[in-house]
C-alpha cells in the first residue's frame, strides 16, 4: 500500500469513528448537564376566621357571613402558587366558633391556613354600637368594661393556642398564618378611640403570644402577621382611610375597604413567601 493510500485509510477510520460517536450521542452519551427547573408547589389554602377573614366591608356581601370577593383570601388566591379551596370566614365568629364550625374545612391535604379571629371574643360590635353614638353612656361603659375584662383574663390567648394546635392536628403539613388587626383610629385620637386602639393593641399582643405558645407546646408551624405598620397613615381617622369611617354603616365601619384588604393580602403573602416550600 502506498503512503497516500495508507493516509486515506487512516482518515476513513477516523471519520467513521467520529460518525459513530455522533450517532451515539442521542442514545446514551451524556450532554453537559442542564440546570433543572425549580421545584414549586401550589398551596392548598383554607381561610378561617371572623369578618376580616370573610372580607366584610369591601363590597356587596355575597352571603349571610358577609363574605365579599375583595377579601384577602381572594387576593391570595389570585397570586401564583396559592389555590383557595374554601373561605370559611364568617362575620362575628369567635375563636371557639371558628374551632366548632369552621375547622372541619381543614384536612390532611391542606397546606396553608390563615386565621383572623379574636375581635369577636371581645364582642367588639356591641362596644361600637353602644359607644359610637355617645361614649359617655352607661351602656358604653359596661360594654367597654366587659371587653377589657376579657382581655385582662388572658382567655383569648388560651383559646387561640388551642385552635392552632387543633388546626395542626387536622392539617399536619399546613403552614398556619395568624393575622392581627390594624389600630382602627391610628393610635392618635384621644377619648374613646384611644381606648379602642389600646384594646386592639392588647388583642394583637395576645394573638402573637398564642402563636409562640402553640409553637412551643405543640410544635405548630405558625406565624404571626402584623398589619399595624401596613395601615399606618390609613386609619379610619386619616385623610386616606383603608377602614370604613362611617359609624352609621355597621357593615363597613372599621372594616377594611378594598385598599385595606390589598394591604392584608400583601402582608400575608410576604409572610408566606418566607416559609413556602
Amino acid at each position: 500500500m502506498s503512503a497516500l493510500s495508507a493516509r486515506k485509510a487512516r482518515n476513513g477510520i477516523v471519520a467513521a469513528a467520529a460518525a459513530v460517536a455522533l450517532l451515539a450521542i442521542p442514545i446514551g452519551i451524556a450532554l453537559p448537564a442542564q440546570a433543572a427547573p425549580p421545584q414549586t408547589s401550589v398551596a392548598k389554602y383554607v381561610a378561617l376566621g371572623d369578618s376580616i377573614a370573610a372580607g366584610q366591608g369591601a363590597g356587596t356581601p355575597l352571603d349571610a357571613c358577609l363574605r365579599t370577593g375583595a377579601g384577602y383570601a381572594n387576593g391570595l388566591d389570585a397570586l401564583p402558587r396559592i389555590n383557595l379551596l374554601r373561605n370559611a370566614g364568617c362575620s362575628g365568629a369567635t375563636i371557639e366558633e371558628v374551632a366548632a364550625t369552621q375547622l372541619g374545612q381543614v384536612n390532611r391535604g391542606t397546606t396553608l391556613v390563615t386565621i383572623t379571629a379574636g375581635a369577636g371574643d371581645l364582642d367588639i360590635g356591641t362596644v361600637y354600637a353602644a359607644c359610637i353614638p355617645d361614649p359617655t353612656t352607661t351602656p358604653c361603659a359596661l360594654a367597654t368594661a366587659s371587653a377589657l375584662q376579657t382581655l385582662e383574663s388572658g382567655v383569648i390567648a388560651q383559646r387561640m393556642t388551642a385552635l392552632l394546635i387543633a388546626a395542626h392536628e387536622r392539617a399536619p403539613r399546613a403552614q398556619i398564618l395568624v393575622t392581627g388587626y390594624p389600630l382602627p383610629f391610628g393610635g392618635t385620637t384621644p377619648g374613646f378611640p384611644s381606648v379602642i386602639d389600646t384594646a386592639v393593641a392588647a388583642l394583637d399582643t395576645q394573638i402573637d403570644g398564642a402563636v409562640d405558645a402553640a409553637a412551643g407546646l405543640g410544635g405548630v408551624p405558625a406565624g404571626y402577621v402584623d398589619v399595624t405598620a401596613a395601615f399606618a397613615g390609613h386609619s379610619a381617622a386619616s385623610a386616606d382611610p383603608w377602614l370604613g369611617a362611617n359609624p352609621s354603616d355597621p357593615v363597613t365601619f372599621l372594616h377594611p375597604n378594598a385598599a385595606g384588604y390589598a394591604a392584608y393580602t400583601d402582608a400575608v403573602h410576604d409572610a408566606y413567601l418566607t416559609v413556602a416550600p
